[in-house]
């Protein structure tokens, strides 16, 4: 989204804003979060405080895209600081790294607000470049008024925010927990599973590991929810064990071969984490300490796969779809789950 467009939206929404403000904004979508992230214990302590000090209140407020990935991620009241102020943390440090912003950028945003009409805001422009653009807080009227507290993180991270913090509260427990990311086909679940990888110290399984080989499949596989998965296998192999804390010991499906290839052993670890389609499925569901459920619009996930599956693409829409479609409607597997994570706007 452009800048200008961003822009527009915000004065809208903050009519008082002044010409800090904007700026403000300006360097936050050029140049992401960067200068926050060096100083990470005394970024840690602000946070804790900052947060702390904020009463409870009902449904979050949404994060607020502002352009080139990534959004003003509102404080609301939690009943875990200590792990929601580390999580933040950790994604406020995540998308410092991946931020691609330039002083090219930044300058380029200046320049749309030459155009605007506030009271100074030249002088204020010309005065900010002579002293090489620093970060910039907000104005005093914007604080009196707003009252803004939010720290600025990936737009994908701020609508995972929820769930990750709920795998943090298993992660705080130190026993044994199993938990499951089902969803649609090109909604974020291998993303998802990827970045919680980072975040926490767990075994991630695919569930595309426990395919069943073409020639083993029952005859009406594609009528079956799941008739495609080896489900007993991944009960025996990953989730009993997992449950109970010992180590995991199995052999991924090959798609190459069609058959399954070699062992993968995993130490015991604290937090296993099942992703992929069918995660859900009546027959592994009571296993779980925690279920998340994935979707998206059906224009997107067909634009995500698209791109994604290039010429295989057909597939997907002639059958792992519509198959997936079938175990929805049928076993329900969002009815059960903790958090329903709609990506629909997430990644545009």
């Amino acid at each position: 989204m452009e800048f200008q467009t961003i822009l527009r939206e915000h004065l809208e929404r903050y009519p008082r804003m002044q010409i800090a403000d904007c700026v403000k904004l300006a360097y936050q979508n050029a140049l992401g979060p960067r200068h926050l992230s060096s100083d990470r214990p005394q970024f840690l302590q602000n946070l804790l405080e900052e947060w702390g000090n904020i009463p409870a209140a009902g449904a979050p407020d949404q994060p607020e895209p502002i352009g080139n990935g990534m959004s003003r991620f509102h404080l609301t009241g939690t009943d875990n600081l200590s792990a929601a102020t580390l999580l933040l943390t950790n994604l406020v440090s995540l998308t410092a790294r991946r931020c691609r912003g330039t002083a090219q950028k930044l300058e380029e945003n200046l320049a749309v607000l030459e155009t605007l009409e506030l009271p100074g805001a030249a002088d204020w422009l010309a005065e900010y470049r002579r002293r090489g653009c620093p970060p910039v807080r907000h104005s005093q009227v914007f604080r009196e008024i707003y009252r803004p507290h939010y720290r600025l993180v990936r737009t994908e991270y701020a609508g995972f925010f929820q769930a990750l913090l709920q795998i943090a509260g298993l992660a705080q427990r130190g026993e044994p927990a199993v938990v499951a990311v089902d969803g649609r086909c090109g909604s974020g679940k291998t993303g998802f599973a990827k970045l919680a990888q980072r975040l926490f110290p767990c075994n991630v399984i695919h569930m595309d590991d426990f395919y069943i080989p073409p020639k083993k499949r029952p005859e009406n596989w594609t009528e079956t929810p799941g008739g495609n998965m080896d489900l007993k296998r991944l009960l025996r192999e990953v989730l009993i064990p997992a449950g109970t804390g010992d180590p995991i010991y199995y052999r991924p499906y090959d798609c190459r071969s069609g058959a399954p290839g070699d062992p993968v052993f995993l130490p015991a670890c604290p937090l296993t984490i099942v992703e992929g389609s069918y995660a859900l499925h009546p027959l592994l569901a009571p296993h779980y300490h925690l279920r998340v459920f994935f979707t998206c619009s059906q224009e997107e996930q067909r634009r995500r796969l698209e791109r994604r599956e290039g010429e295989h693409f057909a597939a997907y829409e002639s059958r792992w779809i519509p198959m997936e479609e079938q175990y929805i409607q049928k076993c329900h597997p969002e009815a059960g789950s903790a958090c329903v994570v709609d990506t629909t706007a997430l990644f545009s």
